[in-house]
């Protein structure tokens, strides 16, 4: 619950502007609405968005350290080095990110803790599943009295392997991104044409009677409701596949998200503005 303090006082905060915006200011100050719920949803999203992000990142930057840190520990045992002292050596080195867990494994295994269970509360306190699927193929060869230095060798392999494809998935993919943006844009600018253009065209009134028999029709503002509506799905799950293919994360598609569902909102509210000038 307190991990997640700040995110959720950011959210209460965003989605309290939200409700106050519409609520109370929606009659008396229509001109700024959409002012202000483009800086309330910003508020709600874009610093959990950062969290999670930074965290997702982190994590990245852990898996891309730990195929260096299990070269080094190979390099280092092949040596002749005995274990704990390959990682007190290795420990000295800069792991970014990953230091910290380094650090505390060279320090369980000095301290007499055995390697397995040192093993063990790495991979524990590690949130990468990349590396926990490796730390635990070490464990079992450890257990069975294999030799370390050819398991960590081909545990650096695969996650060299592993990270190339990713990176290739990620280039491949470009085109891709390019045009799932170039497609929002395109409902944006629909979406524009048909509320500033045709919709004032058809003449709509709120319901009323005609003729004989009384027909409800639908109201402008309906429809511009109902278009903000799908603007805000569109992004958000536009971005969600972007973030998808192009990094292999539906986290990394946050980004994409707040990017789409800013600009396309702000689009819309301005050509909302630029209707109602025109009548």
């Amino acid at each position: 619950m307190f991990k997640y303090f700040w995110e959720l006082v950011f959210i209460l905060v965003g989605l309290l502007i939200l409700l106050f915006n519409n609520i109370y200011l929606a009659s008396e100050f229509p001109f700024i609405v959409p002012i202000l719920n483009v800086v309330g949803g910003l508020i709600a999203v874009i610093p959990p968005t950062l969290v999670f992000y930074a965290r997702y990142k982190k994590r990245k930057e852990i898996e891309e350290q730990f195929i260096v840190f299990i070269r080094d520990l190979n390099d280092a045992i092949n040596t002749g080095m005995t274990l704990p002292l390959a990682l007190r050596y290795i420990s000295k080195k800069d792991y970014l990110a990953l230091s910290p867990y380094i650090n505390d494994l060279a320090a369980q295994v000095d301290w007499g803790i055995p390697f397995e269970k040192s093993l063990k509360i790495f991979a524990k306190k590690n949130p990468s599943i990349t590396i926990k699927r490796a730390i635990n193929t070490i464990i079992e060869t450890y257990k069975v009295g294999g030799k370390i230095s050819d398991t960590l060798l081909a545990i650096g392999k695969s996650l060299i392997t592993i990270d190339r494809i990713k990176k290739e998935r990620s280039t491949s993919v470009k085109t891709q991104v390019v045009t799932s943006y170039m497609i929002y844009f395109i409902f944006i600018f629909i979406l524009v044409v048909l509320q500033v253009f045709l919709i004032p065209s058809l003449n709509i009134k709120p319901s009323g009677v005609t003729g004989i028999a009384e027909v409800t029709v639908p109201s402008s503002e309906l429809y511009s409701t109902s278009f903000v509506n799908f603007i805000i799905i569109q992004g958000l799950f536009a971005g969600l596949v972007t973030g998808k293919m192009s990094e292999g994360s539906i986290i990394a598609g946050f980004k994409h998200c707040i990017l789409l569902i800013a600009i396309g909102y702000s689009i819309f509210s301005i050509s909302l503005q630029f209707q109602f000038s025109l009548i």
